[in-house]
């Protein structure tokens, strides 16, 4: 358990099996093919049949973005992402391929897709004019007198701003004799007004020269503008009624075209994208006159089926193995039991641990599971939670192991949860205080702890959990040390924390009287030993004296942090108080709104059923989030670096369909 052990394959094979064997390998979803270092270009054949792939999957991505607007999806997103999809062997969709011809698809698309942005850039403009002739309302004469202007006539538009109007008018005032200033009425309600000047053609190049100094923003007239403003406006909104008609027609024939495509587009997207990662993982392969080599890794338990699988389809083939070289930087591919299984997702969020490090899935397990129970805390959270999680199983049986191990993850965090609320007793807050009281005799029963009533036990409990996660985090650091034969630095860097913070625990809690002065004897010691191994182990290859001396007590100063990183368990506390006192005050309302005549006992449920579905959403991610934090800062930065490279086998595409291999199929 923990990091696979992975074997080095060499796989040698005739050119004409090449399709077979890819199509072995990728099935199989075991292997990561590694790029040949002496490869000086890619297989031709492969390079040709990439390029076909590539070419219809680029056909496939664009209809599948175009249409997906036009596109009512029988199957849902979420039942898509649980597995709810149609299954499709290999065959009947290289079949499917060999008959579908997507470029036709794609130039009728593209063909709607251009006349429809034509007729979007068309409304912008109609919008643009629709915005201006409603501003122009006040112009009383035909517009092609602003548009074309006569022999001896010309005109001009634009704003002014309404604060600068008055003494705009002031400007033009020397030529009131060979000019008529036309005013938008209702300008006092705007920022700016519209404006129109007609002008006698003798003074338009220095009226012209001249209103844009005077603050009047000039604009450009639509030269299809001839009748008054209200007649072209009239005009306007009915082209714009025409345009939008077309739109819809031609949206109406992209849906049906969306309708006979995309199931077969869907379908081809998973094949195509199957056949360009399998290509371009193969064109890393060598090449001779007649064989190629394939470099992949692959799980040592996978090695005899996959053998058989290939040597079943091509019997010449040859599969040389080895163990993972100095040279070779072999990816990780976490493997825990199935209780365990469900958390790799937390460490692989963080970052894989480097082939050959210790894997911090199984370590971090329980920590995390009893982090998040006490921090959400609720039994009748926990309850909601793992009966939504149980109808989600039973609705759905073909979940994606991914996926399904998410959904495992909270399913087992929501049982922490379910006995953590059941000891504090809490169950929806307060509620069977406040409305169930019979069974308060009941629930107080199995109550050990209470936030509520007493928060310094919890908080003493947080702490003790805290110091026990990071205890266990230097250990697993000296482990580590141990078994590389690093034994100065397990004993200087991790066996002498643990002494001095554990002794100074134990010598604490005997002069507080929790435990015995024996014990707190054995505290003052052990904090006694790893001061002095602190101390010696940082100035150890400092040269002087005082150097020594000045790294020791440096270094002594990074109890601090440990007292910083023990205090941040205290957020399990404030965690789970948080969601009791949020569920107290949504009792709280639901029993005040139940006091309103007639609808109140309809108000009280809304508000306690939508209250407390709020809480437990909020207050999961709260619960989620701040346990990892508490794996991730305090307990990894311990012992754990991670830095491993992600194994990401060579598999099959399943977005849409689940492609199965037949028995028998190649």
């Amino acid at each position: 358990m923990g990091v696979t052990k992975l074997k080095k394959a060499e796989l040698y094979y005739h050119k004409s099996v090449q399709e077979k064997v890819a199509e072995i390998l990728q099935a199989s979803g075991v292997c990561q093919l590694i790029e040949s270092s002496g490869q000086e270009a890619p297989p031709s054949e492969l390079e040709e049949r990439l390029a076909t792939s590539e070419e219809q999957l680029s056909h496939v991505r664009y209809l599948t973005r175009t249409l997906a607007g036009y596109y009512v999806d029988p199957v849902s997103s979420l039942d898509r992402v649980l597995g709810e999809k149609p299954i499709v062997s290999l065959s009947e969709l290289e079949a499917l391929a060999k008959q579908t011809d997507l470029s036709q698809a794609v130039d009728k698309v593209k063909e709607r897709e251009l006349s429809l942005n034509g007729l979007r850039m068309d409304m912008t403009q109609l919008r643009a004019d629709e915005v201006t002739l409603l501003a122009m309302q006040a112009f009383p004469y035909p517009l092609s007198i602003l548009t074309e202007g006569t022999q001896t006539v010309a005109g001009v538009s634009g704003t002014v701003k309404s604060d600068q109007l008055d003494s705009f008018k002031e400007t033009l005032e020397p030529y009131d004799r060979d000019i008529e200033l036309v005013v938008s009425q209702d300008f006092p309600k705007a920022s700016t007004a519209q404006v129109a000047i007609l002008y006698s053609r003798v003074i338009g190049p220095e009226l012209l020269e001249l209103l844009p100094r005077s603050g009047m923003t000039l604009m450009e007239l639509s030269p299809s503008f001839k009748r008054t403003a209200k007649e072209e406006l009239a005009r306007v909104l009915s082209v714009q009624k025409e345009t939008l008609t077309k739109e819809e027609q031609i949206a109406d024939e992209l849906r049906a075209i969306a309708d006979e495509w995309m199931p077969t587009v869907q379908k081809l997207s998973d094949y195509w994208i199957s056949l360009s990662n399998r290509y371009r993982a193969f064109c890393a392969s060598d090449e001779t006159g007649r064989t190629l080599r394939t470099l992949f890794w692959v799980p040592e338990e996978s090695v005899a089926s996959l053998q058989k699988e290939i040597e079943a389809v091509a019997p010449t083939t040859a599969l040389f193995l080895s163990d993972p070289g100095p040279d070779d930087s072999p990816p990780s591919r976490l493997e825990n039991g199935e209780l365990i299984r469900p958390f790799n997702i937390l460490t692989n969020l963080y970052s894989s641990p480097a082939y050959g490090q210790t894997d911090p899935t199984p370590l971090l397990a329980p920590f995390f599971f009893v982090f998040f129970g006490m921090s959400l805390g609720d039994a009748g959270y926990a309850l909601v939670v793992g009966g939504a999680i149980a109808l989600l199983f039973r609705k759905y049986r073909k979940i994606p192991a991914a996926v399904k191990d998410f959904i495992l993850l909270f399913a087992f965090c929501t049982v922490s949860t379910l006995i953590y609320g059941i000891i504090s007793g809490s169950f929806f807050g307060d509620f069977i205080d406040v409305f169930l009281k019979p069974l308060a005799p009941i629930k107080n029963l199995f109550v050990l702890v209470d936030p509520m009533k007493d928060p310094m036990q919890v908080l003493g409990i947080s702490l003790l959990l805290g110091i026990i996660h990071l205890m266990f985090g230097l250990l697993i650091a000296a482990y580590d040390n141990i078994r590389t034969q690093n034994y100065l630095d397990a004993l200087g860097d991790n066996i002498s924390w643990f002494l001095l913070i554990v002794g100074l625990c134990l010598f604490g809690a005997s002069v507080g009287g929790m435990v015995s002065e024996d014990v707190g004897l054995t505290g003052k010691i052990m904090s006694v030993i790893g001061t002095l191994l602190v101390f010696w182990y940082a100035g150890r290859e400092k040269k002087g004296i005082l150097s020594k001396i000045f790294s020791g007590l440096l270094a002594l100063y990074g109890v601090t942090g440990y007292l910083g990183d023990i205090l941040s368990y205290s957020r399990l506390l404030a965690l789970g108080f948080g969601s009791a006192v949020i569920g107290m005050i949504i009792n709280l309302l639901g029993g005040m709104s139940a006091s309103i005549p007639y609808v109140g006992w309809l108000v009280a449920v809304i508000v306690i059923a939508g209250g407390h579905l709020f809480s437990i959403l909020v207050n999961i991610l709260g619960a989620f989030v701040h346990p990892l934090r508490l794996q991730y800062v305090e307990f990894f930065g311990k012992f754990y670096s991670g830095g491993g490279t992600p194994y990401t086998p060579l598999s099959l595409s399943r977005e849409y369909v689940n492609i199965a291999q037949p028995a028998g199929e190649a």
